[in-house]
């Protein structure tokens, strides 16, 4: 029992010190201490064993993904892509409807390819000054990128995430692709977008009009770039119509995380080309080798290093005594509910343990999965239920890709979760419950 208060306790930890911002990969070591401490495992032996195993498994397993994720959301940056797009789209919807054009660029920019972790560097500068004109608050900035790309992109079929690809994988004997469930995916997300949409549109003009309006942080820019140098519409939306239609073309002749390589591989050198001037010439904004470095290291310095600290923290979770009682209880679930509806809870359970989706699913495909597939699931609707499901409890406030949105927009985590809360937890729920139904009903 004592081990149980003890993975408590340090689930607790990693909330609080997350919540008042102590970073996430010394929040995990603080927490990850406790669990040493209360479920009496051997302490030096378990740092160089558990903790590195996680951390390891993790990071060797995903730093391709998130080193060339990051890479192309480089390139975007630097040759302004990303943010051409977003003028232009944020331009068509004016500031009255900034939150609502917020949402639906940031999911563009997410199924192009681009993590959350770089579309809120991308989306922030275009997007502050239209709310600072339309005095809406910024407190809805970190809900809506989150939701947008986590929730919303999860649920449809073929985004080039490594969430989505992990269950793909041969090991874990599912036998689907990317793009498993379409039907039951984009209703889920046509749905999901229309909620928020509504619930955004609704927070601004019911904010505003309580007082809650626009506050300048730090993170501002002193004047608007109006006149900014930016490449053209065209050429800036090109490289994420690109990844998608790799995703496409590939999707039968590779497996799903070589595709999203490749993908983002092509997409590249296309921004390469596009742009040839911010690369090569007299006037060149930084070199090719530079940009992709930048990139690169980014990953591994940041969403690599604190998410490998939380699967690292998750390591030694799962190697306390008292995490079996959690596993108990998820189990035990399948046998007193429907198969889909345990699993959900139960990824939910570890994704909320470890506060990150894709640790959550990966602890949950090692650890569970087996049991499942010998219950006679559906492949291809359980692939889509469970990505869509593991990023529900997993953005509580130690989520550290929720502590990144608030440090870039300048906001305060206390402020800021209100509407993080029910975009990016109340909402995968629902929509995890609204799959369910489909999936009992054979709309998949």
């Amino acid at each position: 029992m004592i081990g149980v208060i003890g993975l408590l306790l340090a689930i607790a930890c990693l909330i609080v010190l997350s919540y008042k911002g102590v970073n996430a990969f010394i929040a995990s070591l603080i927490s990850a201490l406790v669990v040493i401490v209360t479920n009496a495992l051997p302490f030096w032996e378990t740092w160089s064993g558990a903790y590195a195993t996680g951390f390891k498994n993790f990071a060797g397993s995903y730093f391709l993904l998130f080193g060339l994720a990051a890479a192309y959301g480089e390139f975007m940056k630097i040759t302004g892509s990303a943010e051409s797009v977003a003028r232009v789209l944020f331009k068509i919807f004016g500031a009255k409807w900034a939150p609502l054009a917020a949402l639906l660029v940031t999911l563009l920019m997410a199924m192009g390819g681009i993590s959350a972790f770089v579309i809120v560097f991308a989306v922030y500068p275009v997007a502050a000054p239209l709310f600072r004109k339309a005095n809406i608050t910024k407190n809805l900035l970190p809900g809506i990128v989150l939701c947008a790309s986590v929730t919303l992109c999860l649920c449809l079929p073929g985004n080039p995430t490594s969430t989505n690809a992990l269950l793909t994988r041969e090991e874990y004997g599912l036998g689907v692709n990317a793009f498993s469930a379409p039907v039951m995916g984009v209703i889920a997300c046509i749905v999901g977008t229309v909620i928020a949409g509504v619930y955004v549109t609704w927070q601004a003009r019911r904010q505003t009009a309580k007082g809650v309006g626009y506050v300048v942080s730090g993170t501002d820019a002193l004047t608007e770039e109006d006149e900014k140098d930016l490449p053209p519409f065209w050429s800036s939306i090109l490289p994420l119509i690109i990844v998608v239609a790799m995703m496409v073309f590939l999707k039968d002749i590779m497996g799903a995380t070589d595709c999203i390589l490749t993908a983002l591989c092509i997409a590249m050198i296309a921004s390469v080309i596009l742009n040839p001037k911010v690369f090569f010439g007299a006037a060149k904004k930084q070199g090719v080798l530079k940009t992709f470095t930048n990139g690169m290291w980014s990953s591994c310095t940041s969403a690599l290093l604190l998410t490998g600290g939380v699967m690292g923290f998750a390591g030694v979770v799962q190697a306390a005594p008292g995490f079996q009682y959690f596993l108990d209880f998820a189990m035990s679930l399948s046998n007193t509910f429907n198969p889909y509806v345990s699993a959900s809870v139960a990824v939910n359970v570890v994704a909320g343990i470890t506060g990150t989706a894709l640790g959550g699913l990966q602890i949950f495909a090692d650890s569970m999965l087996p049991a499942y597939l010998a219950q006679g699931i559906n492949p291809e609707a359980f692939h889509r239920l469970m990505t869509i499901a593991c990023c529900g409890l997993d953005t509580l406030p130690h989520c550290s890709t929720f502590i990144l949105m608030c440090s870039v927009c300048g906001v305060t985590a206390k402020d800021s979760y209100k509407h993080v809360f029910p975009l990016t937890v109340i909402m995968p729920l629902f929509l995890t419950a609204l799959c369910i139904i489909m999936t009992m009903v054979g709309i998949i």
